[in-house]
C-alpha cells in the first residue's frame, strides 16, 4: 500500500505521531489494533498509506484488503482475503461444520502469527463499514487475540455512512473493550494544511484568493478541496464538479419529495437556518414540517442545533448542490418569500441584500447591501463592507432613482469602495476604482477632485506601480486651492510628503510636511496632522537626527490613537517599525511591531507592510524559525498591495537556508510589480545574494553592476553600500579564479574592478552613516572582502567586521564574517586551536539557524584545515557510549545521523548505506522527531555536542 504518486501528506501530526507510537510498540512484541474514522474524502486512506510507507521503512511487512460496495449479495471476510490470499487461502466456511468460523478465526490468528515471527505485520483493512458481519467479528477476534505478537490492525471506515452507523459503533465498542486499542477520528484539515495540499497538487500555485476560497468551502474535506482546485479556471471556482455534486445528492436521493422541497428551501435560506423561518415560509402544515426535518437530519442532510434552534447542512457543499437543483423562477420565488418574511423580521441588512439580489429585485437589493456595507464598517467587517459596496456598483445602472434611494452618487459609491478594497488587500482594484470616481466628479469641484487624487496616488503605490503614483499625488497638490486654507490642502501636501519620503527624497519631503503641518494646525484638520507627523519622523531619521525622528514617530502614534484612527495608528507603527530597524535596533523593531499587529487585529485590514517589518528584523536578528512560519503565512496571504514584499523576504530566508529553487521562483514572481529605480536596485541586490551562494560569480557581478547603475543620490547611499560589498565578495571569488588560472589579465581586471567598489563603498559609508549604524557594519564587511579580492588574509579585519555586526545585533551577518575570520586564520598559518575558536562560533549560529549553505562552507573547512567543532575542554557524557545509547536512537539512526553530520544529503546517505533515498528521509524525519531538532544542521550540532572523540570523522579533526 502506497500513497499515489506525487501525492503530498500534510497534517494529522498528532494522529501519525500516535499510529508510529504503535508501530514501535508492536516492534517490541505489542499487538494493537488501531480504527480510523471519519467522514468521506477526510485522509483516511492517505493516512494509513503514509503509516505504511513507514512501516515498510521500519522493516514491517505490510498487508492490505478492502471492502467493496456490493448490491445484492456480500463476500464474506473479503478484506481479509485480499491481504492475506498471498500467504495461504482462508479456511472455507460450509455454514455446516460446528466451530467453522472459530476456525478460521484461529487459523487467521495462527497465520499472522506465523508472519509476526519473522517480521512485524502491518495489517491494513480499508473500508469496513461495507465488510460482511464475519469480518467485523474476526477483526474483534484478533483485537482480543493478538497480543503477544508483533502484529498493528489498522481499520478504517466511515462513522457517518447511514446504512452502518449503529453496526460501526457496537463494533468499535467491541474493539475498545480489548484494552489493546487506539481510536482516532479525523476532523477537518486546517486552514494551513489546506492550503500546503493545495499547493502541492497544482501545476502553478493557487492564488491566496482561490486558496482562501477552497478552504472556506471544502470546510477542510481534503477530497472536496482537491475537486474543487481541479474545477477552479481563472482563480475562479464556478459549479460544483459532476462527480462531486452527485455524490453529495446521494444523500438526498433517498428522500421523500416533501423532505427534498423542504431542503430546497434551506439551501435557499442559507447553511445555517432556524426553525420559525423554515416553519413561516416553507408551504407545508407545521407537523409536515416537522417531519420532512426529522427525516433529513435522521439520514445526516441537516444537523439540529438545539441550543439555537436551527438546522445547518453538515456540509456547504451539500447546501451548494442542493441549492444547485432549483429551477429557475423557482428560485427568484422562493428567494422573494424570504426577503419578505425577513423584513417582518428586521433581519440584517446582509442577509436582506442577499435574497433581494437572487430575487432580481434590484431596488431593494441596492439599497439593503449599501446598508449592510454600513453596518460591517460600524464592526470593521471591512472584507464584507467591500463585498456588499461590489454588489451595489453591479447592481447601480439597473435603478433608475439609484442616487436618491441611497443617498450617494455614483462617485462617492466608487470612493468608498476604493478605500475598502484597499483596506483588504485589493488595490489594484482601488485604482481601479478611484479613476472612475475622478471622471465622475471632474476637476471643477477642486477640494473633492484633490482628495480622490490623494487617495489614487495612494493606491497606486500599494500596488506597487512606485513608478507614476507621485504624479497623482502633486496633481492633488495642484487642485487643492492654496488659499484659504483648507483640511484638502493639508492632506495633500501631507499626501505628497510620505509620496517623497517613500521615495526617499527626505529633503524635500521634510519641507512639504512642515508646510501641511502648519496649515493641518490652523485648521484643525487632525488627520492631516498625524499623516504629517508621520512622514516629519521618517524624514529627521533618515537624515541623520534618529533621536527627533523617533520622537515625532512616537507623537504621531499617541494622535493617531487619541483620534481612533485606524489607519493613520497602522501607518505610525509601520514607520516606526521600519526607522527602529534602521538605527540598529532589530530586537525592538521585531518586539512592537508583533505588540502592533496584535493592536490593529480587531480592524480587518491588510497589515503586509508591518508584517513585512517584523519579518526582516526577525531575520536581521537571526530568529529565522519564527521568521519562517511568519513568511510562510505572509505569502500564503498574499494579496495586491505590495505583493513583492512579502516574496522578496520569504526569498531572503530559503536563500538563507539553502533552497535555492524556491528562492528564485519568489524572487521572480516579484520582479512583476517593482517598478522605481530604488526598489529594483533592491531587487538587484537579491538576485546578485542568490547568485553568489549559487557561485555563479559573473551573474552576481551583473546583477550588483544593474543595482549600482540605479542608486547614484545620497538618499539611496545605504543601498549602494550593500550593493557595493556584495559586488566585492563577487570580484574577490573572480580574482581568485584568475590567480588560480594564471591570467594575469583577468585578474588585473578585477582588482581594478574591486578598487572602484571599494572607494564607492567608503564614500556611501561617509553618507549613510550619519543616518544609520547599520553602515558600520557593510563597510567593514566591504573592507574586508576588498582585502580578499587584492589575495591579501587580514584576520583582524574580519574579526572587527563579525564585532561590529554582533554591537548591531545581526548574528547572521556576523557568522559569515566568522567564517571569513577562520578562512583567515588558516591562510596566515594561525594554530588550529586559534582558527577554531570562530568556525565553532559561526557553526553555532549556522546550527542554530538553519544556514545551511553557511554550515556547508564551515564543514568544508573544518575538513579542509582539520579544525574542531568542539571546545578542547569539552568532554562527552560517556566517552564509551555511542549516540544510539546517548540520544535513544536505534543503531541505523546512529549511523544516518552521523552521515548528516558530515553534511550528507539523503540521496548520499542512501548511497553510503545502501538504502533506499525515501528509506533515507523516513529515517531523518524520525531522528528530528526524536531528537527535538527542527532540522538537520540543529541535529548535526547534537550529533558534534555528544560524539566521542574517536567515534567523529576524520572530517572534523580531530
Amino acid at each position: 500500500m502506497e500513497a499515489p504518486r506525487g501525492e503530498v501528506f500534510v497534517g494529522r501530526a498528532r494522529e501519525l505521531g500516535q499510529l508510529e507510537r504503535a508501530l514501535d510498540e508492536t516492534q517490541a512484541g505489542s499487538a494493537m489494533t488501531a480504527l480510523v474514522t471519519g467522514e468521506a474524502g477526510i485522509g483516511k486512506t492517505r493516512l494509513a498509506s503514509e503509516l505504511a510507507t513507514r512501516a515498510r521503512d521500519a522493516r514491517f511487512e505490510v498487508l492490505l484488503g478492502r471492502s467493496i460496495d456490493l448490491v445484492g449479495a456480500e463476500l464474506p471476510y473479503h478484506p481479509f482475503a485480499e491481504a492475506l490470499g498471498s500467504l495461504g487461502a482462508l479456511p472455507r466456511v460450509d455454514g455446516q461444520t460446528s466451530g467453522s468460523q472459530l476456525r478460521v478465526f484461529q487459523e487467521t490468528l495462527a497465520l499472522l502469527g506465523k508472519r509476526a515471527a519473522a517480521a512485524p505485520v502491518l495489517l491494513v483493512l480499508e473500508d469496513l463499514h461495507w465488510a460482511d458481519t464475519s469480518t467485523l467479528d474476526l477483526v474483534v477476534f484478533l483485537a482480543h487475540n493478538l497480543h503477544g505478537r508483533r502484529v498493528l490492525l489498522l481499520a478504517t471506515y466511515r462513522a457517518d455512512e447511514r446504512s452502518s452507523a449503529e453496526r460501526m459503533r457496537r463494533f468499535a465498542e467491541r474493539v475498545r473493550r480489548s484494552g489493546s486499542a487506539l481510536v482516532l477520528g479525523l476532523g477537518p484539515l486546517q486552514h494551513d494544511e489546506l492550503a500546503a495540499l493545495l499547493a502541492a497538487h497544482a501545476d502553478v500555485p493557487p492564488t491566496t484568493a482561490l486558496t482562501n476560497a477552497i478552504v472556506a468551502r471544502s470546510e477542510g474535506n481534503p477530497f472536496f478541496a482537491e475537486e474543487l482546485l481541479a474545477a477552479a479556471d481563472d482563480d475562479q471556482i464556478g459549479e460544483l464538479p459532476r462527480g462531486l455534486r452527485d455524490l453529495l445528492l446521494q444523500l438526498v436521493a433517498r428522500l421523500d419529495p416533501a423532505t427534498q422541497s423542504l431542503l430546497r428551501l434551506a439551501a435557499a435560506a442559507g447553511t445555517d437556518v432556524g426553525y420559525p423561518l423554515l416553519r413561516a415560509v416553507a408551504e407545508l402544515p407545521e407537523r409536515d414540517v416537522r417531519e420532512s426535518l426529522r427525516r433529513a437530519v435522521e439520514h445526516d442532510v441537516l444537523v439540529a442545533e438545539q441550543a439555537t434552534g436551527s438546522f445547518r447542512f453538515r456540509h456547504a457543499l451539500l447546501a451548494e448542490a442542493i441549492y444547485a437543483t432549483i429551477l429557475p423562477g423557482e428560485r427568484e420565488e422562493l428567494h422573494t418569500r424570504l426577503a419578505h418574511e425577513l423584513t417582518g423580521r428586521t433581519a440584517a441588512a446582509a442577509e436582506l441584500a442577499r435574497h433581494w439580489a437572487a430575487a432580481g429585485r434590484t431596488a431593494e437589493a441596492l439599497a439593503t447591501s449599501v446598508e449592510a456595507a454600513r453596518q460591517a464598517e460600524a464592526v470593521f467587517g471591512t472584507a464584507e463592507a467591500h463585498a456588499h459596496l461590489e454588489r451595489a456598483l453591479a447592481l447601480w445602472h439597473a435603478v433608475p432613482d439609484a442616487p436618491e434611494l441611497v443617498g450617494l452618487d455614483l462617485a462617492q459609491l466608487c470612493s468608498r469602495a476604493a478605500e475598502l478594497a484597499s483596506q483588504t488587500g485589493a488595490a489594484p482594484r482601488a485604482v481601479e476604482l478611484a479613476r472612475q470616481a475622478i471622471e465622475l466628479v471632474g476637476e471643477e469641484d477642486s477640494p473633492r477632485a484633490a482628495s480622490l487624487h490623494v487617495s489614487l496616488g495612494r493606491y497606486l503605490h500599494r500596488s506597487g506601480r512606485a513608478d507614476i503614483f507621485l504624479d497623482a499625488l502633486a496633481r492633488a497638490v495642484e487642485l487643492a486651492p492654496a488659499q484659504p486654507p483648507s483640511p484638502e490642502r493639508a492632506q495633500a501636501l501631507a499626501a505628497l510628503g510620505s509620496g517623497l519620503m517613500l521615495a526617499w527624497r527626505h529633503d524635500e519631503s521634510l519641507a512639504v510636511c512642515e508646510e501641511a503641518l502648519v496649515i493641518a494646525r490652523t485648521v484643525s484638520a487632525r488627520t492631516a496632522e498625524v499623516m504629517a507627523l508621520t512622514v516629519l519622523g521618517v524624514d529627521l531619521a533618515y537624515l541623520g537626527r534618529g533621536d527627533e525622528g523617533l520622537a515625532q514617530l512616537r507623537l504621531a502614534l499617541q494622535l493617531a490613537e487619541e483620534n481612533g484612527d485606524p489607519m493613520a495608528i497602522e501607518r505610525a507603527y509601520v514607520d516606526l517599525t521600519d526607522v527602529l530597524l534602521m538605527l540598529g535596533r532589530p530586537m525592538e523593531s521585531s518586539r512592537l511591531a508583533e505588540a502592533a499587529l496584535e493592536v490593529l487585529r480587531p480592524y480587518g485590514m491588510d497589515h503586509s507592510t508591518l508584517v513585512a517589518n517584523r519579518i526582516e528584523a526577525l531575520l536581521a536578528m537571526g530568529e529565522w524559525d519564527e521568521a519562517d512560519s511568519l513568511s510562510t503565512a505572509a505569502v500564503r496571504a498574499l494579496t495586491a498591495n505590495y505583493p513583492h514584499m512579502p516574496l522578496l523576504i520569504r526569498a531572503v530566508l530559503e536563500l538563507g537556508r539553502g533552497d535555492f529553487d524556491e528562492a528564485r521562483a519568489h524572487v521572480e514572481a516579484a520582479r512583476a510589480t517593482v517598478h522605481s529605480d530604488r526598489d529594483v536596485a533592491v531587487y538587484d541586490g537579491f538576485v546578485a545574494e542568490l547568485a553568489l551562494w549559487e557561485r555563479r560569480w559573473t551573474d552576481a557581478d551583473e546583477a550588483v553592476r544593474d543595482g549600482l547603475a540605479r542608486v547614484r543620490s545620497r538618499e539611496t547611499a545605504q543601498i549602494r553600500l550593500q550593493l557595493c560589498a556584495q559586488g566585492l565578495r563577487t570580484q574577490a571569488e573572480l580574482a581568485g579564479l584568475a590567480r588560480a588560472r594564471r591570467d594575469g589579465d583577468a585578474a588585473r581586471d578585477r582588482l581594478g574592478r574591486a578598487g572602484e567598489l571599494v572607494a564607492v563603498a567608503r564614500g556611501a559609508a561617509a553618507e549613510a552613516a550619519t543616518v544609520t549604524p547599520n553602515a558600520a557594519g557593510w563597510l567593514a564587511l566591504a573592507e574586508a572582502e576588498a582585502e580578499r579580492a587584492r589575495g591579501e588574509s587580514r584576520p583582524a579585519a574580519w574579526s572587527e567586521a563579525a564585532a561590529t555586526w554582533d554591537r548591531l545585533e545581526r548574528p547572521p551577518l556576523a557568522a559569515y564574517c566568522r567564517w571569513r575570520h577562520a578562512e583567515a586564520l588558516v591562510a596566515t598559518g594561525a594554530s588550529r586551536t586559534e582558527a577554531s575558536g570562530p568556525l565553532r562560533q559561526a557553526h553555532a549560529v549556522a546550527a542554530r539557524i538553519g544556514a545551511r549553505p553557511l554550515a556547508e562552507q564551515l564543514e568544508l573547512l573544518a575538513q579542509r584545515a582539520r579544525l574542531e567543532f568542539t571546545s578542547p575542554d569539552a568532554g562527552s557524557p560517556d566517552q564509551k557510549q555511542g549516540l544510539d545509547e546517548i540520544l535513544g536512537l536505534t543503531p541505523r539512526e546512529a549511523e544516518v545521523l552521523a552521515l548528516v553530520a558530515r553534511g550528507y544529503t539523503n540521496r548520499e546517505i542512501a548511497a553510503a548505506l545502501v538504502i533506499s533515498v525515501r528509506t533515507a528521509g523516513v529515517h531523518v524525519s524520525h531522528i528530528l522527531r526524536k531528537l527535538g531538532a527542527p532540522n538537520r544542521l540543529e541535529a548535526a550540532a547534537i550529533a558534534h555536542r555528544f560524539s566521542p572523540p574517536q567515534a567523529r570523522q576524520p572530517a572534523f579533526d580531530i
